[in-house]
């Protein structure tokens, strides 16, 4: 946007300039003034969000890595995350649940594992984020990429590891 505001001033202040070289300075102009509304619409609406999320009592901010406009973006993209009677049935839509690579291991857990591309891919695409931010800055988050790394785990396939937890009654229910 500076590189625009620069063409800006020099339309206005050069009147030496040739009228076809005026013209061509008028377009990126035209698109600085759109920019500016539309910033100040999407900074308008950025200060509503908190109290819709107040208002339909969402608790997702108290997460960390998920601000204000994740939640909401969440929140459009998922609905009633009640709807989902586990976590696993919440990870199979978006597409963040973790697919066999082969059926041919033999009983029990599949040890090879490949990303699932069906799927929400928003909600798959907040949720990466979400855990980039955690790994960089939550230590439960950090530790157990640690961990999991030194169980000689690919980056990779730690990010989509299991998560042991407590009480997996469901997604949005209470324990």
């Amino acid at each position: 946007m500076p590189q625009l505001e620069a063409l800006e001033t020099i339309a206005d202040h050069q009147p030496e300039v040739a009228s076809a070289t005026l013209t061509r300075l008028n377009r990126p102009a035209a698109a600085l003034d759109d920019i500016r509304r539309l910033t100040r619409r999407i900074k308008d609406l950025d200060k509503k969000i908190p109290a819709l999320l107040a208002a339909l009592g969402c608790t997702l901010t108290e997460i960390c890595g998920i601000g204000a406009v994740t939640a909401m973006d969440l929140l459009v993209e998922v609905g009633d995350p009640c709807r989902f009677r586990t976590e696993a049935q919440f990870a199979r839509w978006c597409g963040a649940a973790p697919l066999a690579v082969s059926s041919g291991e033999g009983h029990g857990r599949a040890r090879r594992h490949r990303l699932d591309v069906g799927g929400n891919r928003k909600v798959n695409s907040v949720l990466h984020t979400v855990h980039v931010t955690q790994v960089r800055c939550h230590e439960p988050a950090r530790s157990f990429m640690a961990r999991k790394i030194s169980e000689n785990m690919p980056k990779r396939s730690a990010r989509r590891a299991d998560r042991p937890q407590a009480g997996r009654r469901g997604v949005g229910r209470p324990g």
